[in-house]
């Protein structure tokens, strides 16, 4: 709007010079040197005046554009980060019980609590990673949500080696959506939260069946997939798709090149 403004007045002042000029230049013969000089002269200010104009919009654009993706960057480490010590407490909270009950299984649970975590701390700040990588950690953690639910919730992974070692994922996305996921959904041994994952083209697609639990001020399109959505949409022009029908909540990712 300000920008808009200003030009707006400096064309003003422009006609002004023409009105101003005029007279003058029907009094000097146009046709003479003077009067194409003076011609020259208002034509190379108009062309300045636009120019300037021009680099300053461009300027405040890319303004903006940097602004934008510094708070969808915010939002999505801000996420992340509350997911660690909601995490780690839960399973430490299973850990202990594991304990008493079941000492080799507590093992077996601690070494996949530490190979998540250490995921989490090391590829929290990068960009991409590859689909293997992140399939590797989901394997961990998906361990730990099955010891927590027991027979009530399972994650079903249908990706080819192939893919999975070629394409890219921005990381901890299938974590927060598995979360999202248990957190909306409700689930028993009779009625289990199962979760499917595969590829359709060039989407990775996250999909469950609807099973919501009893809901105030919240639904599964929640702030949490906005930010993923946010995320994904200053990497690639393929947006991030969320779609509800019979039955099911499908959340279709774009899978990323590598980087050349």
């Amino acid at each position: 709007m300000t920008i808009r403004i200003l030009t707006r007045q400096k064309w003003f002042i422009a006609m002004a010079l023409i009105t101003l000029f005029y007279p003058i230049m029907m009094y000097v013969n146009i046709c003479s040197a003077y009067g194409q000089l003076l011609i020259m002269i208002l034509f190379m200010y108009f062309v300045l005046l636009n120019r300037r104009t021009l680099l300053r919009t461009q300027k405040v654009r890319l303004k903006i554009e940097h602004l934008q993706k510094e708070k969808a960057l915010s939002q999505f480490t801000t996420l992340k980060n509350q997911v660690n010590p909601h995490f780690l407490f839960n399973s430490l909270s299973i850990l202990s019980s594991l304990v008493r009950v079941d000492p080799d299984l507590s093992e077996v649970f601690i070494d996949r609590l530490s190979k998540a975590y250490r995921y989490i701390l090391e590829q929290r700040d990068q960009e991409s990673v590859t689909l293997k990588t992140e399939l590797e950690f989901l394997n961990s953690y998906a361990f730990l949500l099955c010891a927590r639910f027991e027979n009530k919730f399972n994650i079903q992974v249908e990706i080819t080696d192939s893919i999975a070692e070629t394409r890219y994922i921005v990381p901890m996305t299938l974590q927060l959506l598995v979360e999202n996921a248990v957190k909306y959904n409700r689930m028993s041994v009779k009625e289990p939260l199962v979760m499917r994952i595969f590829s359709e083209k060039e989407d990775l697609v996250i999909e469950n069946p609807l099973q919501l639990r009893p809901q105030t001020d919240n639904t599964p399109a929640c702030h949490e997939l906005d930010s993923i959505r946010n995320q994904y949409a200053l990497l690639t022009q393929r947006a991030v798709r969320i779609s509800e029908q019979t039955g099911m909540f499908a959340v279709r990712i774009p899978l990323l090149q590598p980087v050349k």
